[in-house]
């Protein structure tokens, strides 16, 4: 089942950092840094950046996350710009 559950107007550069902010703060307002399992994004440097400050955000309070298995590359997306 999915659910959106937030929306969020990044303020400043879209840099890695940044939306990794963004993830976090929603992740932490819902209760949810336990159950991250994977990320779908495509495949912009900058969703490398935010995947790994995930991992390190979640290894600093001792949860188990490793940006390379989280990653689940959009489909469509990839498919568009080949």
């Amino acid at each position: 089942e999915e659910l959106f559950i937030n929306f969020r107007e990044i303020i400043g550069e879209h840099s890695g950092a940044n939306l990794a902010e963004a993830v976090w703060n929603t992740l932490e307002l819902y209760g949810l840094k336990n159950w991250i399992m994977g990320v779908v994004c495509d495949n912009a440097t900058n969703n490398d950046t935010l995947l790994e400050s995930l991992e390190e955000k979640c290894a600093a309070e001792g949860i188990d996350f490793s940006h390379k298995k989280a990653w689940i590359c959009c489909l469509p997306h990839i498919v568009h710009l080949s």
